[in-house]
This record gives C-alpha cells, sequence and structure tokens, in this order.
C-alpha cells in the first residue's frame, strides 16, 4: 500500500519552477492537471476537516471505505484512508485502518511523484476485535513514491485519476469531487503552545486556521491544554 524509500535524502532537490512542471506533465499524460481532490468509489473518504482532527488524534469516519488524495498546484498534498483487511483464519477478526497525512510532494524527471510528509502530523488509527487492545491510534508517516500517474476523462463523472505504486500495481481509481482541493491548512499543524507570564495563549497561524475550522477551541485555556497535551 505504501513505501518508504529509503534513497529518499538521495532523491532530487524541489524544482523552483513547479507550476511549470505541473503543466508538462498535464499535457503529456492527462487530459486535466492534478490538482484538487480525489477520491474512489462513492467518494465517502475525502481529505481535510471532514475526515479528521490531527489535533485530539480522531477521525470522523465515513459510510464507506476507500481513498482519497488531495494535491496543490504548490506542492502540497493530503492522503487519507479507511480499509479493512480480512484475516483468512479468523474471519471475525477484520481489522479496520483508518489513516492520514499531508506534506509536500515533489516531481522527478521520469514523470514519477514522491510524497513526503510532515512527520509529526500523521495521524493512523487500528481497530483489531481479536486483539488484546481492539483500537490503537497513534502518529503515522511514510514517504510514499508513486511511479506514475494518469488522468482520463470518465463520461459519466468527469476526470478520473490513476496512481501507480512505486512497483506498477494500480491504486483504487478516484474522481475528481473538488478542485480547490478541500485540505487542512499546509503547515506544521502539531505544534506546542506558548504559555505567556500573563496567562495569554501565544499560538501560530495553522492553529488560528484551525481554530476557524472549527477544529479546536481556544476560549479557554484548559479545554485547550487538555486536547494539545496529547501531542507533547
Amino acid at each position: 500500500m505504501v513505501f518508504i524509500s529509503p534513497l529518499t535524502a538521495a532523491l532530487p532537490l524541489f524544482f523552483s519552477s513547479i507550476p511549470e512542471l505541473i503543466n508538462a506533465q498535464a499535457d503529456i499524460h492527462n487530459v486535466t492537471p492534478i490538482g484538487g481532490t480525489w477520491s474512489s468509489g462513492s467518494g465517502a473518504v475525502t481529505t481535510g476537516a471532514a475526515f479528521v482532527n490531527p489535533l485530539n488524534f480522531s477521525f470522523h469516519y465515513p459510510k464507506n471505505a476507500g481513498i482519497a488524495w488531495s494535491f496543490t498546484e504548490d506542492g502540497h498534498f493530503e492522503q487519507a484512508e479507511y480499509q479493512f483487511n480480512a484475516n483468512g483464519t479468523q474471519p471475525n477478526c477484520i481489522t479496520g485502518v483508518v489513516l492520514w497525512q499531508h506534506g509536500t510532494y515533489q516531481w522527478l524527471s521520469n514523470g514519477s511523484i514522491i510524497a513526503n510528509p510532515i512527520p509529526i502530523d500523521g495521524r493512523m488509527q487500528v481497530q483489531n476485535p481479536c486483539a488484546a487492545k481492539s483500537n490503537v491510534i497513534q502518529q503515522f508517516n511514510t514517504t510514499i513514491l508513486l511511479q506514475s500517474w494518469r488522468i482520463f476523462q470518465d463520461v459519466q463523472r468527469g476526470p478520473k485519476l490513476q496512481l501507480y505504486r512505486f512497483d506498477g500495481a494500480p491504486l483504487h481509481p478516484m474522481y475528481q469531487i473538488a478542485n480547490p482541493p478541500n485540505m487542512l491548512p499546509t503547515e506544521t499543524l502539531s505544534v506546542n503552545l506558548t504559555l505567556n507570564p500573563d496567562g495569554s495563549i501565544t499560538y501560530n497561524a495553522a492553529t488560528s486556521r484551525l481554530k476557524q475550522l472549527s477544529l479546536i477551541t481556544l476560549g479557554t485555556l484548559g479545554g485547550f491544554l487538555a486536547g494539545a497535551l496529547l501531542l507533547i
């Protein structure tokens, strides 16, 4: 499903002309640029605030399993997944996995995409009714190499994105459900608070944006610290 490349440090640096490269890739391979939010199947899984609250380690579970990716034209991405894994020896022990991460992506000269997450922001929750601890949520980050990608025109649903894993295996096809993309702020979100001598709180611009999205409440010190302590 994902691949952590041992050669990440040796990969080319971020190209300075991202918009031009995106347009070049679209001209070669696709009917439209890759920017936007893309979701598989019925579109139940999406990115952004409708899917995850990284500051209190919680997910908003969609109705159906699936995957979603969002891309901006200036090199930011989000990935969201909700999957079930069967157990052949114990059919009643189906494992549910939900994950989310965001960061920056780079175009490689061969048309591949390397997605580099912000390490402390990613979240993954695993539910296994047969495990000693049936519900585990933790930080998650995995660098992903997408060997190639194509965007086709579906006569009924419009642009369809096909991503291919590092080994060439296709991911589930995804359809564009939003453009511009639905994403959380692209900055690092898991930040520590600064408690000033006068009792006020200093928080960064991303946290301010999350307040606008109603992901956190900054009205009371105690309520906010209760969630923030999970991230320290």
